[in-house]
């Protein structure tokens, strides 16, 4: 098992740093927001053996297989950064990063997760991720009502404030979109690469964007 002191997902957190520039970023310490990857990932490997294996069985899904989907979605966005001038495979490239940042990492990982890390800086990411307009934006994309403004700044999307009101039409801009995409998927892979065998350094993962 990798040391929690030791360990570091340094390429990772350089990249989900960039977020506290956001308009809306969780509310965290230069230090915090310098190594916010390794920080969640220590914290995971720091759990006991037992609550470890407890998240595991949480997730459901074995660790390892998400990273192998990862690692195939980090695949894709490289062969549509590839192909950025074709306007189909842009176009699926944003329905897929929706899917996986706001609906698939954040129901299957980080909310499982939120069981054992209680405290400190998953904690205040998670929360922040799963409040305020990214539950709005989560529960939009989820039921499809959502789609492009008519410059393509951006997105348009429909969700209900409150539980059982009237939906209500909300915009987000494409780069402040981009960068909670990357706090959620930089968060959800520290916490399945704490959960593997090799944490080492992020086994080749990073936060495509």
């Amino acid at each position: 098992m990798a040391d929690a002191e030791s360990s570091e997902l340094r390429h990772i957190d350089s990249q989900v740093q960039v977020v506290r520039t956001a308009r809306d970023a969780p509310m965290l310490s230069e230090a915090a927001w310098s190594r916010v990857a390794t920080d969640i990932h220590n914290a995971v490997v720091s759990l006991e053996s037992s609550a470890k294996d407890d998240l595991r069985q949480a997730l459901m899904v074995p660790p390892d297989r998400y990273v192998e989907e990862l690692s195939a979605f980090q695949g894709w966005i490289e062969i549509a950064h590839q192909n950025c001038d074709n306007p189909f495979v842009v176009r699926a490239q944003v329905m897929t990063e929706l899917y996986v940042s706001f609906v698939w990492l954040r129901d299957s990982v980080m909310k499982p997760a939120s069981e054992f890390l209680l405290a400190g800086t998953f904690d205040a990411v998670e929360t922040f991720l799963r409040t305020g307009q990214r539950r709005l934006l989560r529960n939009a994309i989820a039921h499809g009502r959502w789609c492009y403004l008519p410059d393509f700044s951006g997105l348009e999307y429909w969700a209900e404030p409150s539980r059982h009101q009237p939906h209500e039409r909300f915009e987000i801009d494409q780069r402040e979109l981009g960068l909670w995409q990357v706090l959620s998927r930089g968060t959800a892979i520290a916490v399945l690469l704490g959960l593997t065998e090799t944490a080492h350094p992020g086994r080749g993962l990073w936060v495509p964007g």
